[in-house]
């Protein structure tokens, strides 16, 4: 077994403080070579309390890619607790996928979190399920197993997409033409709200198991939403979808998803609003997953809970009047806020 804090040394062939994305309080590697786990857990700020995030467990092409995923994801986790007023710090952790997932592993994982002793409490996140964090929470007390974020976070972009939808176009859901990238726990939820709404929508996913779950008929599954001609698209699925080259295959007015970190380059969100394209945030609109976690931690019941996510509906049509108003995106906006 390998613990180390390797915040301010050179580790795997990188300088930790000199990776473009480092702005954090630690970073920690931990190896169980016994059941194939190789994890990484970064600690971005925990100015407002233990650093909270979840934990993904993907295939990476390289040690670098994997630091690189966990450095912008807690950075993104402090920017969308700050938005939503949630009293915790921002953090992340990823898994290495070598193969398959174990409960051997995801054991090793909770002692991992023990040795951290609370600085970082972790929840689910793509490829890890609640089931995952329930039984981890055999082992620990470092995470939150009370709710499934997804339906949260979902929740959070329909209030939000409705209120875009209606200042983008003075009119409301019905007959819109939406394009949702992912059919996971967001966007398979998402879609369900929208349809509900009279929205006409398109899905897809590189996992066909996902897409064969979908039985509204009022959902069309497809091959590829990047480019279909819509009103809104909501990336769901992975980050970094938009670079300077993929960002002119776009065919939309407005992006609203729940991706973390969509963009690959920050000087992108600039790009989208020289192409008209209206731009909104992901760590604007996200946060629901959060809200939704911490709830019983802040005693809210669900009236309170739903009225926290309709609050980030409001910040968004609050900020999009704004935009208008002074010919700058809400990219923008936001950056003159600190986050």
């Amino acid at each position: 077994m390998i613990f180390k804090d390797i915040t301010d040394i050179n580790f795997n062939g990188v300088y930790i403080p000199s990776h473009h994305e480092f702005n954090h309080e630690k970073v920690y590697y931990y190896e169980d070579e016994s059941v194939g786990l190789k994890s990484l857990i970064a600690v971005h700020n925990s100015t407002n309390g233990p650093a909270i995030g979840g934990c993904r467990y993907r295939k990476y092409d390289s040690f670098e890619a994997g630091l690189t995923d966990v450095l912008r994801l807690s950075k993104g986790m402090t920017d969308k607790n700050n938005v939503a007023n949630i009293p915790f710090g921002g953090g992340k952790a990823i898994i290495f996928s070598q193969g398959n997932k174990s409960k051997d592993m995801l054991r090793s994982f909770a002692s991992f979190l023990n040795l951290l002793k609370g600085s970082y409490i972790s929840a689910e996140d793509m490829g890890i399920t609640l089931d995952d964090i329930r039984f981890i929470k055999n082992y620990t007390d470092y995470v939150f197993d009370n709710e499934d974020p997804g339906p949260f976070t979902a929740k959070g972009l329909f209030y939000s997409i409705e209120q875009a939808i209606e200042i983008y176009f003075s009119e409301g859901l019905k007959d819109k033409k939406i394009a949702i990238q992912g059919a996971g726990s967001v966007g398979k939820r998402l879609a369900e709200y929208l349809a509900s709404s009279g929205a006409k929508v398109f899905i897809s996913d590189i996992d066909q198991s996902k897409l064969d779950k979908i039985k509204n008929k009022n959902i069309v599954c497809v091959d590829d939403t990047f480019s279909i001609e819509c009103d809104l698209f909501s990336p769901c699925a992975v980050g970094a979808v938009f670079t300077k080259d993929s960002i002119h295959n776009l065919n939309c007015k407005i992006i609203a998803g729940g991706a973390n970190n969509q963009l690959l380059d920050a000087a992108i969100a600039e790009d989208l609003h020289q192409m008209g394209i209206v731009y909104i945030p992901d760590v604007l609109i996200n946060s629901g997953g959060v809200i939704g976690l911490t709830k019983d931690f802040l005693k809210r019941d669900d009236a309170q809970t739903d009225q926290a996510l309709r609050d980030i509906a409001t910040r968004v049509k609050g900020l999009l009047i704004k935009s208008q108003n002074q010919s700058t995106s809400i990219y923008n906006l936001l950056l003159a806020e600190n986050l």
